[in-house]
């Protein structure tokens, strides 16, 4: 019986692994595409996502853009606290499920390949449940004037102890 209780646990932290929240830059808010087009170009539209989330209250990240970027500004419906490009923090004021856009970018875009990573002073990029819980989210990479891979559900191999320490 033990056994079989900790393979059931053994596979629902697997699967919650899989479909972990995800934050990502998009060449529109439908998500659709990490490629934002020619270097050197304005993209109003470029938009930062919080994906595959069944319950979240707000989110703690940074965006790094590629070398030779200009970033103007970052519009987005909720309330900002700090900079897109260092360390911002957004509370979405109510529990939000699926796909949120969190906001647009205003940036003349350099070529190269940008990413969404963990604030600055913070080791990973958090999220924060609907109980306030927080809890840490993938990033996702983003191109410009090339094309690849958007890494939308990054999995990355770990011990036990160190699942079981996510959740001390």
């Amino acid at each position: 019986m033990k056994k079989v209780l900790l393979l059931m646990v053994a596979v629902l932290m697997v699967s919650s692994v899989a479909m972990a929240d995800h934050i990502g830059v998009y060449a529109d808010g439908t998500g659709a595409s990490c490629g934002l087009g020619a270097a050197g170009s304005f993209n109003p539209n470029a938009a930062v996502i919080h994906k595959f989330t069944v319950g979240a209250t707000g989110s703690r990240f940074k965006v790094v853009f590629p070398p030779g970027t200009s970033f103007f500004g970052f519009n987005s419906p909720f309330v900002p606290v700090g900079q897109l490009n260092s360390d911002i923090s957004l509370g979405y004021g109510q529990c939000l499920s699926g796909n949120i856009v969190l906001g647009t970018i205003n940036a003349i875009y350099g070529a190269g390949v940008g990413s969404v990573t963990a604030a600055d002073l913070q080791p990973i990029i958090l999220y924060t449940d609907c109980s306030f819980g927080e809890y840490p989210a993938t990033g996702g990479t983003f191109y410009v004037g090339t094309t690849g891979p958007c890494n939308e559900v990054a999995t990355e191999p770990s011990t036990w102890g160190q699942v079981k320490a996510l959740y001390r």
